[in-house]
């Protein structure tokens, strides 16, 4: 019903629309009107109401909200079935289960804040409320060794977002984190649902650090928020919505074999190109350059006059002066 109500409101594009006609239209009555209508400024909506004169929408919330997402939504399938939840486990696990029950393409999972979420190599995610914690489910036209490179789409598209909304110059941290000034703001996680060859599926899992103040994280986590950032909370649902739209533009793009456009995109985001690194893996540690990334999503490392690859999930990158995860 209150979709309902805010589709009458919408529609009449900042006009006001009369209880009485609400009532009639929806078929309750003026009192449930009321109610609702309540219900929806508690919510975060701005509605202004004059006697006589009916109620009108004059701007949605900030905080995550369904229906105010979905009016921001400019793709064709990332997020066309969404499902948002005050709380979930892991948005990853959530998805990986709607996957086995053939969910559709794009469909997107997000939670208000996370109580066990999780990073590579099953890290604790700390996902407090005020955050963007949500994971997409795509069926790409791709093989396994190309999908898996839609982690390095969705960190560009991520960069991409925070240049476009907030003018932020942020980098992406081979192999899955997004910094600014050398803080952690978000990370990303990508799992196959099932076997390749049976489900094609990819979950893409998405952490944004974004509405609530530093103190709500770890102190020995290298991470900032974008309300230390900016000074001001952000729109979350127009945070989601062009993260989508950028990320189906991305996977389109590799859909069509454009690698090295992405590989070009991946790179100018990319922190510590051409800088000393050290590299653990297995607890043996590699000191070098980092020369970028291979068309697999490999890391390059000058070494002694030689080049060497790693793997993302073997190793960690640490660069002088630079954030580094746990």
């Amino acid at each position: 019903m209150r979709n309902k109500i805010l589709d009458l409101l919408k529609h009449q594009q900042g006009e006001y629309v009369s209880g009485e006609s609400i009532s009639d239209t929806l078929n309750i009555t003026r009192a449930a009107v009321w109610k609702q209508i309540q219900g929806l400024k508690e919510a975060g909506y701005d509605i202004e109401g004059q006697t006589r004169r009916g109620y009108r929408l004059l701007k949605t919330p900030s905080a995550l909200d369904e229906w105010a997402l979905q009016q921001d939504l400019r793709t064709e399938a990332l997020g066309r079935r969404l499902l948002l939840f005050e709380e979930l486990p892991s948005t990853n696990d959530w998805l990986k289960s709607l996957a086995l029950q053939d969910a559709e393409h794009g469909t997107v999972v997000i939670a208000k804040r996370q109580n066990f979420g999780h990073g590579r190599m099953q890290r604790l995610w700390e996902s407090p409320q005020g955050g963007v914690w949500l994971s997409i489910l795509l069926k790409p036209r791709l093989s396994l060794a190309d999908a898996a490179k839609l982690t390095l789409s969705t960190g560009v598209a991520l960069a991409q977002t925070f240049k476009e909304l907030y003018g932020l110059e942020v980098g992406i941290k081979w192999p899955n984190d997004l910094v600014y000034e050398g803080k952690k703001i978000a990370g990303i996680l990508g799992e196959v649902a099932g076997e390749w060859n049976a489900v094609q599926s990819l979950i893409l899992g998405v952490g944004v650090n974004a509405n609530f103040p530093l103190q709500q994280l770890s102190p020995e986590l290298a991470a900032t928020t974008l309300l230390e950032i900016v000074g001001q909370e952000v729109n979350l649902n127009g945070l989601a919505a062009t993260f989508l739209y950028n990320l189906e533009k991305e996977t389109h793009s590799l859909e069509q074999g454009d690698l090295q456009g992405l590989i070009r995109r991946w790179t100018s985001f990319a922190v510590g190109i051409n800088q000393p690194v050290r590299i653990d893996r297995a607890g043996t540690v590699y000191t070098g350059v980092f020369k970028g990334i291979r068309e697999n999503g490999e890391l390059i490392l000058s070494h002694e006059g030689r080049e060497m690859a790693f793997s993302s999930g073997e190793v960690t990158l640490r660069a002088e002066g630079q954030y580094s995860p746990n």
